[in-house]
């Protein structure tokens, strides 16, 4: 009795004669004929590419890169200690949130969790800013007060 791919069978139940294990055939399985695309060619028949980031159909919609959203977690721990210590606080939650957002694939709210994480620490930032400026002519005018005064009642 001959397979499909004209192959001899022995009859059902006995071993095949050529002294080895061999795996019976079964129709329809296998490589496809057309073989298969390699690594980075066109996909056949009009089907869409697959591959790794960066394509679409695979991480995030539009083709991008999950990593290209930044988180500013150093930028967010520096405004705590700079800006002030809500800002900072509000900013490291953001921070936190958009890890969060990227590991469950809601990437639309990824990206807006890093812009409020960004504008929050420049806003935190500039307020640091402001207030070292303050900090730094408070203590030049305290200076230049106490050095005027020679005696006990100025």
């Amino acid at each position: 009795m001959t397979n499909p791919y004209g192959q001899q069978q022995p009859p059902y139940g006995q071993q095949p004669q050529s002294g080895g294990f061999q795996q019976p055939q079964q129709p329809g399985y296998g490589p496809p004929s057309g073989g298969m695309p390699a690594y980075g060619q066109p996909a056949p028949y009009g089907q869409p590419p697959t591959g790794g980031f960066g394509t679409p159909g695979y991480g995030m919609p539009g083709g991008g890169d999950i990593n290209a959203i930044k988180d500013y977690k150093g930028w967010a721990i520096a405004s705590l200690f700079l800006g002030g210590l809500i800002l900072g606080i509000f900013a490291i939650m953001k921070s936190n949130e958009v890890g969060t957002y990227k590991m469950q694939g809601n990437y639309m709210m990824a990206e807006q969790a890093s812009r409020t994480t960004k504008t929050l620490c420049l806003i935190s930032t500039i307020l640091g800013s402001i207030g070292c400026v303050v900090a730094i002519i408070v203590i030049i005018a305290s200076a230049v007060a106490v050095s005027t005064c020679y005696g006990y009642y100025c």
